[in-house]
């Protein structure tokens, strides 16, 4: 089978990661891949790697200019024109656009498109009732031409795959090797992470997070609890893993709350799920998520986790001492107060190496093939 991948940006993030993964793993199974993208170095450094082929589009961007859009979809279907791909699966909204080019290079080549997340649908995305209509009605017009649109988890399959959005839809969670991964020793991490924060960490309480600096993200939200949890935890140490937009922001609150020596914002560190090990709980504040490729490396780290109830956290984590309400403090601290009895950490542990099975690469490969291989 030939197929070829499309998502808009190439830096690093979880999209990305998914896209590098569902590639080898199908490159391994003896399938033709090729990867398509816009702007972003890091993607394709990864697939060089693995000796991935990939083409860039200049007409693909993070744009509401209508006129990219019409540019990237004469080229897709320009790039179709010599090709012999059996399937092309898009991995984010203005990739989509491409369907249409797909479907006039009248090659009978199947579209995919993944919802790895809501966003602007999202009940919890912050936007103006107008954006969010128009943000609807593009995917309605543009699923028009998608053969198999897949949701990444059963929560929002449910909201949007049952009618509302399409009547079509199936369900392939995101997966990873763990032997991929390549995690580090605690004490290899923590000794990484003193020489970056230039303190002492073998015995602090080490809660951790791997995501963007953005609204998304929702760390204001951390930074702001941490003098709670310093009263409960006075040993307690915050590390962040990510960088966005939001950085000044957060740094502004962590010097205004005086916690410069408990909260490091490390920014981006090369596969830095490595370095989970060192954590004593991996804590994730999101506002929205599909479903999150950072729990899923905590899982397999064998990390407690406190996650906020959306999305498909839920279907992740599953235990309710792991899942908080969002924003809500005081049930964010009496979970993180009963995650420190010996008792409740035991029985998450235990729990979490049972839930990391579902998300295993070979289950998303094995899930998409059939997808490919459906009749439309």
């Amino acid at each position: 089978m030939k197929v070829l991948f499309v998502i808009t940006k190439a830096e690093v993030g979880g999209a990305q990661t998914s896209v590098l993964n569902l590639a080898r793993e199908m490159k391994a199974r003896g399938h033709e891949i090729e990867v398509g993208f816009g702007d972003g170095d890091w993607l394709p450094g990864e697939l060089d790697k693995e000796k991935i082929p990939y083409v860039r589009f200049r007409n693909l961007k993070r744009t509401h200019n209508p006129l990219a859009a019409i540019f990237f979809i004469a080229e897709i279907r320009k790039f179709l024109r010599d090709k012999n791909f059996n399937v092309v699966h898009f991995n984010s909204s203005n990739a989509l656009f491409g369907a249409i080019g797909v479907k006039l290079a009248d090659r009978k080549i199947k579209t995919v498109f993944t919802f790895r997340g809501m966003s602007m649908l999202d009940e919890h995305y912050q936007v103006n009732a107008f954006l969010r209509l128009a943000y609807f009605w593009f995917f309605k017009f543009f699923l028009l031409f998608v053969d198999a649109p897949v949701f990444v988890s059963r929560e929002n399959l449910e909201k949007f795959g049952r009618g509302q959005l399409t009547a079509k839809g199936a369900i392939v969670y995101n997966g990873l090797d763990p032997e991929k991964i390549n995690f580090f020793s605690r004490e290899e991490a923590r000794n990484f992470f003193a020489e970056k924060t230039k303190i002492d960490l073998q015995d602090k309480y080490l809660i951790g997070s791997i995501g963007r600096l953005d609204y998304a993200k929702n760390y204001e939200f951390l930074i702001k609890i941490m003098p709670e949890i310093l009263k409960i935890r006075p040993d307690a140490c915050v590390i962040i893993l990510g960088e966005g937009s939001e950085r000044a922001k957060y740094e502004g609150l962590i010097a205004e709350k005086k916690l410069a020596d408990k909260i490091f914002l490390l920014g981006n560190i090369p596969n830095g799920a490595r370095y989970n090990k060192s954590f004593d709980l991996f804590v994730q504040t999101s506002r929205y998520e599909g479903l999150s490729i950072a729990l899923i490396e905590a899982l397999f780290a064998g990390l407690p986790i406190i996650a906020t109830d959306v999305g498909g956290n839920r279907e992740e984590v599953e235990l309710e001492e792991e899942i908080y309400q969002l924003d809500d403090e005081e049930d964010f601290l009496n979970k993180f107060k009963d995650i420190l009895s010996p008792e409740i950490r035991r029985k998450i542990i235990l729990n979490n190496s049972r839930q990391a099975e579902k998300f295993l690469l070979k289950n998303t490969v094995s899930g998409y093939e059939k997808i490919y291989g459906k009749r439309r």
